[in-house]
Protein backbone atom coordinates (compact mmCIF):
# COMPACT_ATOMS: atom_id res chain seq x y z
CA UNK A 1 0.00 0.00 0.00
CA UNK A 2 1.59 3.26 -1.09
CA UNK A 3 0.51 5.55 1.74
CA UNK A 4 2.80 8.37 0.65
CA UNK A 5 1.16 8.50 -2.78
CA UNK A 6 -2.29 8.76 -1.17
CA UNK A 7 -1.06 11.51 1.17
CA UNK A 8 0.32 13.44 -1.82
CA UNK A 9 -3.07 13.30 -3.55
CA UNK A 10 -4.79 14.50 -0.37
CA UNK A 11 -2.33 17.34 0.23
CA UNK A 12 -2.57 18.52 -3.40
CA UNK A 13 -6.35 18.74 -3.17
CA UNK A 14 -7.61 22.30 -2.80
CA UNK A 15 -10.13 22.35 0.03
CA UNK A 16 -10.97 25.98 -0.71
CA UNK A 17 -10.07 26.97 2.85
CA UNK A 18 -12.47 24.57 4.52
CA UNK A 19 -12.14 21.10 5.95
CA UNK A 20 -10.61 18.65 3.50
CA UNK A 21 -12.86 15.55 3.55
CA UNK A 22 -11.36 12.21 2.58
CA UNK A 23 -13.33 8.96 2.33
CA UNK A 24 -11.65 5.57 2.54
CA UNK A 25 -13.92 2.77 1.36
CA UNK A 26 -13.39 -0.90 0.67
CA UNK A 27 -14.74 -4.26 1.74
CA UNK A 28 -14.53 -5.40 5.35
CA UNK A 29 -10.99 -6.49 6.20
CA UNK A 30 -9.48 -4.57 3.27
CA UNK A 31 -7.19 -2.39 5.40
CA UNK A 32 -9.17 0.86 5.52
CA UNK A 33 -8.53 1.56 9.20
CA UNK A 34 -4.81 0.87 8.81
CA UNK A 35 -4.63 3.23 5.84
CA UNK A 36 -6.55 5.94 7.74
CA UNK A 37 -4.16 5.65 10.69
CA UNK A 38 -1.12 5.83 8.40
CA UNK A 39 -2.54 8.96 6.73
CA UNK A 40 -3.22 10.57 10.12
CA UNK A 41 0.39 9.92 11.12
CA UNK A 42 1.62 11.81 8.04
CA UNK A 43 -0.86 14.72 8.00
CA UNK A 44 -0.57 16.75 11.20
CA UNK A 45 -4.12 18.00 11.46
CA UNK A 46 -5.90 14.82 10.32
CA UNK A 47 -8.79 13.37 12.32
CA UNK A 48 -10.45 10.01 11.69
CA UNK A 49 -14.17 9.26 11.82
CA UNK A 50 -15.16 5.58 11.65
CA UNK A 51 -18.29 4.48 9.79
CA UNK A 52 -18.59 1.70 12.41
CA UNK A 53 -19.60 4.44 14.87
CA UNK A 54 -22.78 5.03 12.86
CA UNK A 55 -24.48 1.64 12.85
CA UNK A 56 -28.17 1.28 13.57
CA UNK A 57 -29.14 -0.37 16.84
CA UNK A 58 -30.16 -4.02 16.33
CA UNK A 59 -33.87 -3.18 16.65
CA UNK A 60 -33.58 -0.75 13.71
CA UNK A 61 -31.48 -2.96 11.45
CA UNK A 62 -33.20 -4.65 8.54
CA UNK A 63 -33.38 -8.43 8.19
CA UNK A 64 -30.39 -10.28 6.77
CA UNK A 65 -31.85 -10.61 3.28
CA UNK A 66 -32.27 -6.83 3.11
CA UNK A 67 -28.71 -6.26 4.38
CA UNK A 68 -27.39 -8.35 1.49
CA UNK A 69 -29.86 -6.95 -1.07
CA UNK A 70 -29.46 -3.34 0.03
CA UNK A 71 -25.83 -3.08 1.16
CA UNK A 72 -25.25 -0.46 3.81
CA UNK A 73 -28.88 -0.49 4.97
CA UNK A 74 -27.78 -1.46 8.48
CA UNK A 75 -25.76 1.67 9.09
CA UNK A 76 -27.05 5.16 9.76
CA UNK A 77 -25.51 7.06 6.86
CA UNK A 78 -27.98 9.91 7.40
CA UNK A 79 -26.60 10.50 10.90
CA UNK A 80 -23.04 10.43 9.51
CA UNK A 81 -24.08 12.99 6.90
CA UNK A 82 -25.97 15.24 9.31
CA UNK A 83 -23.64 15.12 12.31
CA UNK A 84 -20.26 15.02 10.56
CA UNK A 85 -20.12 15.51 6.81
CA UNK A 86 -22.49 18.46 6.26
CA UNK A 87 -21.23 20.56 9.20
CA UNK A 88 -17.62 20.12 8.05
CA UNK A 89 -18.49 20.97 4.45
CA UNK A 90 -20.26 24.10 5.71
CA UNK A 91 -17.11 25.20 7.56
CA UNK A 92 -18.36 24.25 11.02
CA UNK A 93 -17.08 21.86 13.65
CA UNK A 94 -18.82 18.48 13.84
CA UNK A 95 -20.19 16.59 16.81
CA UNK A 96 -21.41 13.02 16.73
CA UNK A 97 -22.52 10.32 19.09
CA UNK A 98 -20.70 6.99 18.75
CA UNK A 99 -22.64 3.76 18.37
CA UNK A 100 -21.39 1.27 20.98
CA UNK A 101 -21.38 -2.29 19.68
CA UNK A 102 -21.30 -3.89 23.14
CA UNK A 103 -24.29 -2.04 24.55
CA UNK A 104 -26.11 -1.69 21.20
CA UNK A 105 -26.80 1.96 21.93
CA UNK A 106 -25.47 5.42 21.30
CA UNK A 107 -22.65 6.29 23.69
CA UNK A 108 -20.39 9.30 24.24
CA UNK A 109 -20.18 12.35 22.01
CA UNK A 110 -17.11 13.12 19.89
CA UNK A 111 -16.06 16.52 18.59
CA UNK A 112 -14.34 16.97 15.23
CA UNK A 113 -12.69 20.32 14.67
CA UNK A 114 -13.21 21.70 11.20
CA UNK A 115 -10.55 23.29 9.05
CA UNK A 116 -8.03 20.47 8.76
CA UNK A 117 -8.24 17.06 7.14
CA UNK A 118 -10.94 14.61 8.21
CA UNK A 119 -10.78 11.00 7.04
CA UNK A 120 -14.08 9.11 7.04
CA UNK A 121 -13.15 5.45 6.89
CA UNK A 122 -15.38 2.46 6.54
CA UNK A 123 -17.38 0.23 4.27
CA UNK A 124 -20.06 2.18 2.40
CA UNK A 125 -18.45 5.55 3.16
CA UNK A 126 -18.62 6.48 -0.54
CA UNK A 127 -22.19 5.43 -1.08
CA UNK A 128 -23.97 7.45 -3.77
CA UNK A 129 -25.72 9.75 -1.27
CA UNK A 130 -22.40 10.88 0.25
CA UNK A 131 -19.95 10.80 -2.65
CA UNK A 132 -20.19 14.44 -3.71
CA UNK A 133 -19.31 15.76 -0.25
CA UNK A 134 -15.78 14.33 -0.34
CA UNK A 135 -12.72 16.05 -1.73
CA UNK A 136 -10.81 12.77 -2.12
CA UNK A 137 -12.30 9.28 -2.45
CA UNK A 138 -10.03 6.28 -1.85
CA UNK A 139 -10.91 2.65 -2.53
CA UNK A 140 -8.81 -0.07 -0.86
CA UNK A 141 -8.85 -3.04 -3.23
CA UNK A 142 -8.00 -6.25 -1.39
CA UNK A 143 -8.67 -9.84 -2.49
CA UNK A 144 -11.81 -11.34 -0.92
CA UNK A 145 -9.93 -14.25 0.64
CA UNK A 146 -7.60 -11.84 2.45
CA UNK A 147 -10.55 -9.75 3.66
CA UNK A 148 -12.30 -12.86 4.95
CA UNK A 149 -9.21 -14.12 6.77
CA UNK A 150 -8.67 -10.71 8.41
CA UNK A 151 -12.32 -10.47 9.41
CA UNK A 152 -12.30 -13.88 11.06
CA UNK A 153 -9.01 -13.09 12.80
CA UNK A 154 -10.43 -9.82 14.13
CA UNK A 155 -13.98 -10.92 14.99
CA UNK A 156 -13.42 -14.58 15.86
CA UNK A 157 -14.34 -17.90 14.33
CA UNK A 158 -17.84 -17.63 15.84
CA UNK A 159 -18.58 -14.91 13.27
CA UNK A 160 -17.45 -16.88 10.20
CA UNK A 161 -21.07 -17.59 9.18
CA UNK A 162 -21.84 -13.85 9.19
CA UNK A 163 -18.73 -13.07 7.16
CA UNK A 164 -19.40 -15.77 4.59
CA UNK A 165 -23.19 -15.63 4.37
CA UNK A 166 -23.99 -11.98 4.95
CA UNK A 167 -21.16 -9.47 5.05
CA UNK A 168 -19.04 -10.71 2.14
CA UNK A 169 -22.18 -11.04 0.00
CA UNK A 170 -23.26 -7.51 0.93
CA UNK A 171 -19.83 -6.13 0.02
CA UNK A 172 -19.92 -7.94 -3.31
CA UNK A 173 -23.39 -6.59 -4.02
CA UNK A 174 -22.28 -3.07 -3.03
CA UNK A 175 -19.41 -3.15 -5.49
CA UNK A 176 -21.61 -4.56 -8.27
CA UNK A 177 -24.55 -2.22 -7.66
CA UNK A 178 -22.89 1.12 -7.03
CA UNK A 179 -19.34 0.73 -8.40
CA UNK A 180 -17.44 2.65 -5.71
CA UNK A 181 -14.19 1.70 -7.43
CA UNK A 182 -15.15 3.75 -10.49
CA UNK A 183 -15.97 6.77 -8.30
CA UNK A 184 -12.63 6.61 -6.47
CA UNK A 185 -9.96 9.24 -7.07
CA UNK A 186 -7.35 6.79 -5.83
CA UNK A 187 -7.38 2.99 -5.83
CA UNK A 188 -4.94 1.45 -3.38
CA UNK A 189 -3.99 -2.19 -3.64
CA UNK A 190 -4.45 -3.73 -0.23
CA UNK A 191 -2.20 -6.54 0.88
Amino acid sequence: MDVDAVVQVIERTDSRGRTRLVAIDGCGGAGKSSLAEAIAERIDDAAIVHVDDFWHARERRPDRATVVGEPGSDYDWERLRDQVVVPLVEGLDARYQRYDWETDSLAEWHDVTGGGTVVVEGVFSTRVELIDYYDVRVWVDTPADVCLARGIERDGEQHRHLWENEWMKAYERYVEASDPVERADVVVRGL
